[in-house]
C-alpha cells in the first residue's frame, strides 16, 4: 500500500492564522494538520494537535499560528511503501509526515493514527510477500 492511498490532503494557511481558526479549518476537514505556507506562498511548516494543545495551555488560542508552526517537519514521498513511511515516524519519533508529490511539494499528511487504521491490510501485505 502506498503512502497516497492512505495520506490526507491538508488545507493551507498563513502563519497570520489565529490558532482557534487553524483548528476549526483542521476539524472542517478532519485533519490534524494545517500546512502553512508564507504570503509568498512558500512551505513554511505544518501546525498540528500538537502545536494546537501547546497554543491552548498558554491561552493563546486568539493568537497567530506563527510562533507555534512546526517549521521543520519530517517528509515522506507520496509513492513511498506505507512500511517506509513507518520506519520514518519510528526514526524522527513523530506523529506525522508531510507528504510530498512527484515535484517535491508538499500537498498531504499521514499520521500514525492513519497506519493503525489500516494495520491489518499492510500486515496482510508483508506476510503475502
Amino acid at each position: 500500500m502506498k503512502v497516497a492511498e492512505v495520506a490526507r490532503e491538508a488545507p493551507w494557511t498563513t502563519p497570520a492564522t489565529k490558532v482557534s481558526e487553524a483548528a476549526k479549518l483542521m476539524e472542517e476537514h478532519e485533519v490534524p494538520c494545517v500546512m502553512v505556507k508564507t504570503v509568498d506562498g512558500e512551505f513554511l511548516g505544518i501546525f498540528c494537535r500538537r502545536e494546537l494543545v501547546e497554543a491552548a495551555s498558554e491561552n493563546k488560542c486568539d493568537d497567530a499560528i506563527e510562533d507555534f508552526v512546526n517549521t521543520e517537519p519530517s517528509f515522506v514521498v507520496y509513492d513511498a511503501d506505507v512500511v517506509d513511511a513507518i520506519k520514518l515516524f519510528n526514526k524522527y519519533q513523530e506523529e506525522e509526515l508531510v507528504v510530498v508529490d512527484e515535484n517535491n511539494e508538499p500537498y498531504a499528511v499521514i499520521t500514525t493514527i492513519d497506519v493503525v487504521r489500516i494495520a491489518g491490510k499492510i500486515l496482510e501485505s508483508v506476510y503475502e510477500e
